[in-house]
């Protein structure tokens, strides 16, 4: 949208009688002054394409935007009522006035169309005659076109092509929008073919013209320079022309650079940069799990007659079982799209059987361990194929529950008085699992702590020995967990060992593995953990979500926690001692100061941040305060507060933010759905679960390396990056859409209420210890 603005100011100055239309690849947003200018929107979904989610769906972002083109033109000729129209594409700059094409029409062209070449360009460097013959004669960044009979067949053929065929696949003799054109002269005779130098003019013919700069006008072979295509260009390295060539790349001539420079000017002060990707309509399942190419690829292919909206139906589909593949194992299953990528890959194809159990085991080990990052694919696609993949028999059974005066039925062990999120899911699955009827007791662990442990919530439930059947290692990390079962040993009974543990970063150490070698089986709160797990142990590894519901705390004013009326308050809270990198406070901090600057003061607004244990870490402590200085609208309630207090201070705020760059659990994020506020959460990791369009608002992220000295074994790993102007303007949008967040929060409240409710929780946990008994 910046480089659109651009060009059609430029357009408007030089032609202040044509009327301008931007036709937009993408739905509207509320973003201030994005679309300000001399042109009208067209929207995509608005042209009358048949089949437009079909349509939307099969193609990338570059096809899509050069698919709507003839259906673009073919409107404002007919249905507009236009007699010309001229169609540039965004990345040009208009420098000089378009009569030489005007006369053209005047001269009775039908079409207007520019080479991409003037002569031969036999050289082995690309752009080449050979590798321009595969792109396309002529460039489709610009086309003329006159309202005639002519015309329209043209126009309309195009059309029909591009509904299904604008695939970028040069291979098979189709670039897009673009190669379809080498054919229009031969359709229509009046077809004129533009040879001025002048006119788009870019990265494959300018080597071919003496390109000159006087004053604030330039030439091309001495003719006037009417408009110049910088495809391919970057303005944040304005040195370069394009990525597209490897010419025009250091040290080029003072005119081109003055024109690159004079373009990077126009497009950073018309806000390029600064538009989030992840705001892209179409971009993401309804769901909000992105749509990888293979997928788009996979449905134009194989499924080109989907009955339905495929943004809402074929990401299940994706999942379904295959026609083929063995069946031998219960947790392996071949799915469509696993099916799909061993086609497309020639040694899993040729070497791979998914018929054969082996092979099909090594096809999913490659699937959830390397497809994230080789191909791209967002994790909400792994994790279904990774849930059945941990779902393996368990090496040995437990004694049915009966009631006995020495053993207990349930140990549940872990951090149960330590006032910390680890603490509060222990203590969530100790209280839980209280209501069973079975005989539960918890074994508060002490071993290591530093943080406060003022919790007494589960006093009554806790007992100084670890006598359960089942004894449940709750919210102990791998690297503690040998540590803590060497020192409960003197106190443990034999039962059957359940560890929970947790963690955020993608790849879980290898180093770490072994410390599972003395448990039976593992709990994954998330599917984000248990798809680092998977296949990894010979063990069962199996997705248990813990209880997120809770009672709604007594209300409190405001002033009890010295907050601010009539104020719109953001809310977020971390623990100094959780690795402060990881939480991500300063990407709020920046989040919120860059909406006020932004976007502007509609409403007032503070920004609440509850934060623990800095007199444990009092040079980070001391960083942040740094950072927030004195700005009177972020408020700072550093210590320990009860959860009830805490709940209570949650309640008093209007959203909840979390800038997280990886959660193992998330929450804060689930407390805030539960309490019925809205939330804006990265889309990463396993706040996933939870947080989706329909939920709450999904921040956009780009992965970045873990930093040495950010996390445990975090370096060689990556983790998210949220977008911080996405997070503003989501801000923003929420403070001025109250409604439509209240209507994504009581939507999260239901789907915590329905999804992760105590007693269905203690079902699913209930059935887990059913199946572990039956044999017995």
């Amino acid at each position: 949208m910046p480089a659109a603005r651009v060009l059609m100011d430029s357009v408007a100055k030089l032609h202040p009688e044509f009327q301008l239309f931007i036709g937009l690849a993408d739905k509207m947003v509320d973003w201030d002054g994005l679309y300000d200018g001399p042109a009208s929107i067209i929207e995509a979904d608005t042209l009358d394409i048949p089949d437009f989610k079909t349509f939307a769906f099969q193609y990338d972002i570059m096809e899509f935007n050069t698919a709507i083109k003839p259906f673009l033109m073919e409107h404002l000729l007919v249905a507009q009522g236009f007699d010309r129209v001229f169609y540039f594409d965004p990345d040009i700059l208009l420098l000089n006035r378009l009569d030489l094409l005007l006369a053209h029409f005047d001269e009775g062209a039908s079409l207007l169309l520019t080479p991409h070449l003037h002569c031969p360009a036999e050289g082995d460097a690309d752009p080449n005659d050979i590798t321009i013959m595969r792109a396309g004669v002529y460039n489709l960044g610009f086309l003329g076109a006159s309202r005639s009979a002519e015309t329209l067949n043209v126009i309309r053929w195009w059309m029909r092509r591009l509904h299904r065929t604008c695939i970028n696949a040069q291979e098979q003799g189709i670039f897009v929008d673009q190669k379809f054109m080498d054919l229009a002269p031969c359709f229509a005779p009046n077809t004129h073919i533009i040879h001025n130098p002048g006119m788009n003019l870019a990265y494959w013919n300018l080597a071919q013209v003496t390109f000159r700069q006087n004053d604030n006008a330039w030439t091309a072979n001495d003719d006037p320079l009417v408009f110049f295509h910088f495809s391919g260009f970057d303005p944040r390295h304005p040195e370069c022309l394009s990525k597209h060539c490897r010419h025009f790349r250091t040290n080029i001539a003072p005119p081109l650079r003055n024109l690159l420079d004079r373009y990077s000017t126009l497009l950073f002060s018309a806000g390029y940069g600064t538009i989030p990707a992840a705001l892209y309509a179409y971009g993401a399942f309804t769901s909000g799990t992105r749509i990888p190419e293979h997928a788009r690829h996979m449905f134009r292919e194989n499924t080109p007659d989907w009955p339905s909206d495929p943004f809402e139906t074929y990401e299940a589909y994706l999942q379904q079982p295959a026609p083929r593949g063995s069946q031998d194992k219960e947790n392996l299953v071949f799915t469509n799209f696993q099916h799909y990528l061993w086609n497309f890959f020639d040694n899993q194809r040729l070497n791979l059987d998914p018929e054969r159990a082996d092979h099909l085991t090594s096809l999913t080990h490659w699937y959830i361990k390397n497809a994230r990052f080789e191909q791209g694919l967002d994790h909400r696609l792994i994790e279904p194929v990774a849930c059945r993949f941990g779902q393996v028999r368990p090496a040995k059974a437990i004694t049915a529950f009966h009631k006995s005066a020495d053993h207990a039925d349930i140990s549940v062990v872990g951090y149960l008085q330590t006032t910390s999120g680890v603490g509060t899911v222990a203590r969530h699955t100790l209280q839980n699992l209280a209501k069973s009827g079975l005989a539960v007791e918890g074994v508060d662990v002490a071993f290591g702590v530093v943080s406060d442990r003022s919790d007494r919530s589960c006093t009554h439930l806790l007992n100084g020995r670890v006598r359960g059947r089942i004894q449940l290692y709750a919210n102990i990390n791998a690297d503690q967990l040998p540590a803590i079962l060497k020192h409960l040993q003197p106190i443990t009974d034999p039962g059957y060992k359940i560890s929970m543990p947790a963690w955020e970063l993608e790849e879980f150490p290898a180093e770490w593995l072994s410390a599972f070698d003395d448990v039976d089986e593992i709990w994954a709160q998330t599917r984000w953990i248990q798809r680092m797990l998977a296949g990894r142990l010979d063990k069962p590894v199996v997705y248990m979500p813990v209880a997120l519901t809770l009672d709604l705390p007594t209300a409190q004013p405001r002033a009890r926690f010295g907050l601010p009326e009539d104020t719109f308050l953001f809310y977020f809270s971390f623990d100094f001692l959780s690795f402060i990198e990881r939480k991500n406070p300063e990407g709020i901090v920046a989040a919120f100061r860059q909406m006020r600057q932004q976007h502007g003061k509609a409403h007032r607004s503070a920004l609440v941040i509850k934060a623990m244990n800095g007199d444990f870490a009092k040079d980070r402590e001391d960083a942040f305060l740094k950072l927030i200085g004195d700005d009177p609208d972020i408020i700072l309630i550093n210590g320990v507060l009860s959860r009830a207090h805490t709940l209570s201070l949650m309640t008093c705020c209007d959203c909840v933010v979390s800038l997280h760059r990886c959660e193992g659990l998330g929450l804060v994020v689930a407390e805030a759905m539960a309490l019925g506020l809205p939330v804006i959460a990265t889309d990463y990791a396993a706040t996933t679960d939870l947080l989706s369009p329909a939920t709450g608002y999904p921040v956009g992220y780009r992965l970045v390396p873990v930093k040495k000295g950010e996390y445990p074994f975090g370096e060689g790993q990556r983790w998210a990056d949220p977008d911080i102007g996405h997070a503003a303007w989501l801000m923003r949008h929420v403070m001025n859409n109250p409604e439509e967040a209240q209507q994504k929060a009581t939507a999260a409240q239901q789907f915590i209420q329905k999804t992760y409710n105590a007693e269905i929780v203690l079902k699913q946990q209930m059935q887990r210890f059913a199946e572990l008994t039956k044999n017995t």
